[in-house]
């Protein structure tokens, strides 16, 4: 008992630490980048005074160094900042903690956003001095430092950053604030040896980890050439031809290099295509930006840059460049499509003709999908070029594009310059001509008149299945009339035989009597003849009236009489042999049964009864009627004296009765079962499928 109060006093003590520290205002940046995750998930209250060392509004970044140490400050959307905010000032933020992304950082909290007052402007704190192999620990994060190495242009993959800094054989990415000038780095400072004050900045994956440390400079004052500015003029280096960049045993090749080509396309912010006479294309990835000259198709442009290698061909990095004169817009090498797939064209000015398959916007522009033979690429306009389609651009029209063709890389180890497919560069919508719209008879109509068909097709088939049911029902109405007719002319039939027959047998009755009544005194035994030829003719009046009595109830459709009419007409064969009928039905009585069902049941009834009587000597006979939702069953069960059913006599020997009862089950679809054993009777079963006349 006492060890668990024990628990519980230390449990206690554990959660007001916890709690304490929860409360407990942050004042330095160590004491954020020493919590732990758990504890920096809290929010916790932080009140920290310190220097700006980098602010980037558009992309929410903001970093902060005291004594302590440097700490990331994330920025919501639309924050309100002082105006005079900048790298440089020293500020109080107030905010809360959050693990962020590789080490805590501070945000603002919900019910009161990030807090920044401004206290003023001054010098950045002193800088820890680091070494290239000293800059890639991790724990370095946000922290401000000062490190020299050569300054190089930016390799492809990585255009955002403003430059990249190499030291002790190590390359770091620097970046600058996006509201400074594009491409602000001065390119006398390429290849230059410098020294720069930046905030150390980790790129991370999902698992926290860092995968490559980045440089934060907030401006161009954090860099300092250490040694002398290049003073001579560039542009004083000799010529090198497109093809002796990159070539072994070709001296200087791997210095700052000097081309001069015709301009195919410019491209703002970014560099000239050039071509060569003889040597192809060359892409020349300017470090001028906004600063450089304006480059028109045709010009004379000499261009000094570093060379560097790519996948078709080198390309010219961190270069300047000038006009040297103006001249005409260049030809463009009218090639087939399968040819540009070689990569031997990749950078220079070519002309295909294809039929337009596709078209969408995206971001950057226009892009028409194309398609000659077997090659499919794109031609990409770009979105300052025509910001809307023309009308003519529409599916299946053949076009013909002019522009700077682009090699996309295949995955290829033995054969790396193999190209998957290419995109051609459009300069202007005029490099896109319609030469002829696409025919009527296209895929699009084709599509239209299939549809078509297979619609024209359901309907059709939908109106021969609503003729079908139509059909049906009306077979139905014709089968019922049909029916109706038989029955009226059943009825007249009985009529006939009515008159026929029982009013013959009744006059006949009526002439013996009166003879009889005449000679009773005179001649007594011709009297008695006479009655006894009455009682004869009276008898089989009473047996064809029964007959005729059945037929007519059996042209009923009401099948709540069964029931009685069994009792009435079976009753008197089992009273002849003395034997006791017992007759019983199921309570679910349906509204309507078709009358030759009845009619034909009654008369299966009474055969069996009779056959029984006649044959079976039984002292018990029971008949049953049950009704199922979709089936009649008739049950017909003696005690009698039972018969062989292989052995039992059929038409051959004058008897019809057991084929008279399986020919009636067969006209409604009934199915008929008889099981006789001797000396323990018989059991006549018949069952028939029926379609209630829902009352009518």
């Amino acid at each position: 008992m006492k060890y668990r109060w024990c628990v519980i006093v230390i449990l206690i003590l554990h959660f007001s630490c916890l709690w304490g520290n929860a409360q407990a205002v942050l004042t330095t940046a160590a004491q954020v980048r020493d919590l732990t995750l758990e504890a920096a998930d809290l929010g916790q209250s932080a009140r920290i005074e310190g220097i700006v060392t980098y602010l980037d509004v558009p992309f929410g970044l903001m970093y902060l160094q005291d004594a302590s140490g440097g700490i990331f400050v994330k920025l919501q959307p639309n924050p309100k900042l002082p105006p005079d905010l900048g790298a440089g000032s020293r500020v109080i933020v107030e905010g809360i903690t959050d693990r962020g992304q590789f080490l805590p950082q501070l945000i603002g909290g919900v019910k009161q956003g990030l807090k920044i007052q401004l206290l003023g402007q001054q010098d950045f704190p002193e800088a820890k001095t680091v070494n290239g192999s000293q800059l890639t620990l991790p724990d370095l994060d946000s922290q401000w430092i000062e490190i020299r190495g050569v300054v190089r242009p930016p390799p492809a993959p990585h255009r955002g950053a403003a430059f990249a800094l190499e030291a002790e054989g190590r390359t770091f990415f620097a970046y600058m604030p996006e509201k400074m000038a594009f491409r602000a780095l001065p390119p006398t400072l390429l290849g230059v040896r410098v020294k720069v004050r930046a905030v150390a900045g980790s790129f991370v994956n999902e698992r926290r980890q860092m995968v490559r440390r980045v440089l934060f400079v907030p401006t161009l004052d954090c860099i300092t050439a250490e040694e002398t500015r290049v003073t001579e003029d560039p542009f004083q280096r000799p010529v090198i031809a497109f093809d002796s960049l990159l070539r072994a045993h070709t001296p200087g090749t791997n210095e700052r290099s000097k081309v001069r080509g015709t301009a195919l396309m410019a491209i703002p912010n970014e560099g000239v295509f050039l071509r060569e006479d003889g040597g192809g294309g060359l892409w020349v990835q300017t470090s001028q930006g906004v600063s450089g000259p304006a480059v028109q198709p045709g010009d004379r442009v000499e261009a000094v840059g570093w060379p560097e290698a790519a996948d078709f061909r080198p390309d010219l990095r961190g270069a300047l460049f000038r006009v040297v004169e103006h001249g005409p817009a260049p030809e463009p090498i009218v090639i087939q499509p399968s040819e540009l797939l070689l990569g031997r064209h990749h950078a220079d000015l070519v002309q295909v003709e294809a039929s337009l398959i596709g078209l969408f916007e995206d971001p950057i522009g226009t892009r028409l999908l194309l398609n000659n033979g077997e090659v499919y690429f794109e031609a990409r306009v770009p979105i300052d070029v025509a910001r809307m389609p023309k009308p003519e651009w529409v599916r299946d029209a053949r076009l013909r594009v002019t522009g700077v063709c682009e090699n996309v890389p295949g995955e290829s180890i033995s054969s790396p310059q193999t190209s998957q497919t290419f995109f051609i560069r459009v300069n202007a919508v005029s490099d896109v001509i319609v030469l002829s719209s696409p025919p009527w008879w296209n895929g699009r109509r084709m599509l239209w008149v299939l549809g078509g068909t297979l619609g024209c097709t359901v309907l059709a088939a939908c109106w021969a299945i609503a003729l079908r049911r139509r059909v049906a029902v009306q077979t139905k109405v014709i089968e019922s009339q049909v029916h109706r007719a038989g029955v009226q002319e059943e009825r007249q039939r009985l009529a006939r035989e009515l008159h026929d027959s029982l009013e013959q047998e009744m006059t006949g009755v009526g002439l013996q009597l009166e003879t009889a009544l005449a000679r009773i005194i005179s001649e007594p035994a011709a009297a008695k003849q006479s009655v006894e030829r009455a009682r004869r003719l009276l008898h089989r009046a009473q047996r064809e009236t029964r007959e005729t009595i059945w037929d007519l109830r059996s042209s009923a459709t009401d099948p709540s009489i069964l029931p009685g009419l069994l009792q009435e007409v079976l009753g008197p064969l089992a009273e002849a042999v003395g034997a006791d009928l017992e007759v019983s039905y199921s309570k679910n009585v349906p509204v309507g049964l078709p009358g030759s069902l009845l009619h034909h049941l009654v008369r299966i009834a009474h055969e069996a009864v009779a056959n029984s009587t006649k044959h079976g000597h039984p002292k018990h006979i029971v008949v049953s009627l049950d009704y199922a939702a979709d089936q009649i069953q008739l049950l017909v069960r003696d005690d009698g004296c039972g018969f062989e059913q292989n052995t039992a006599p059929g038409v051959r020997q004058g008897h019809f009765g057991l084929t008279g009862m399986n020919e009636r089950a067969a006209k409604i679809a009934g199915k008929l079962i008889i099981k006789s054993v001797l000396g323990q009777g018989t059991e006549v079963s018949f069952s028939a499928p029926v379609q209630p006349l829902n009352g009518s």
